[in-house]
């Protein structure tokens, strides 16, 4: 406990996280249970700060479970890797909870970059990944969470394919389209 520790401490305690009141937050791992730990550590700091928060585990964003999820009151969803090299996961994960609902703000938390204070680094690889925010640490995956920015539109993949014909609609009755 020299006195540089002290100056330390303080600095962390001037940090002034935003206020989640009104905003809900979904939190998830991305790959495994030490992923899911984590998102549930983020969630009850956002819960502290006042956020309605809702925890699902990485398995829940498997291709259909992401169909299941509940998604209409939420405002983000911030999903936490460990592992760095998680990266085209995580961006397949945020185009997939994007074209399921556009209006959906969703962040990604690179925990093992905690202490990585690199703002510009962070804003594109945000752009990179089509995320409304990459943080690399608590506090930085807090304040992007209780953001009220506007979310990213999803960008149209930049690989044109050509287009299939599609086959003609089948006409089924009035009664079964209900």
């Amino acid at each position: 406990g020299g006195a540089g520790d002290k100056e330390a401490d303080s600095e962390e305690e001037e940090v002034e996280l935003p206020d989640g009141a009104g905003l809900a937050v979904l939190c998830v791992g991305g790959r495994d249970e030490l992923d899911d730990a984590a998102a549930a550590m983020l969630a009850q700091v956002l819960e502290v700060q006042g956020a309605t928060v809702t925890k699902v585990g990485f398995a829940d964003l498997e291709p259909g479970g992401v169909r299941r999820l509940e998604l209409d009151a939420v405002d983000t969803v911030a999903i936490g890797f460990l592992n760095r090299d998680s990266v085209k996961h995580a961006r397949f994960l945020v185009r997939r909870l994007k074209r399921r609902r556009p209006k959906l703000r969703v962040g990604i938390v690179f925990w093992s970059e905690t202490g990585n204070s690199d703002k510009q680094a962070a804003t594109a690889e945000a752009a990179d990944l089509n995320a409304d925010f990459v943080a690399y640490g608590m506090v930085d995956a807090v304040t992007g969470a209780l953001s009220s920015a506007p979310p990213v539109a999803l960008k149209l993949a930049a690989k044109r394919r050509p287009r299939r014909a599609r086959p003609a609609a089948r006409k089924v009755p009035a009664a079964a389209a209900g």
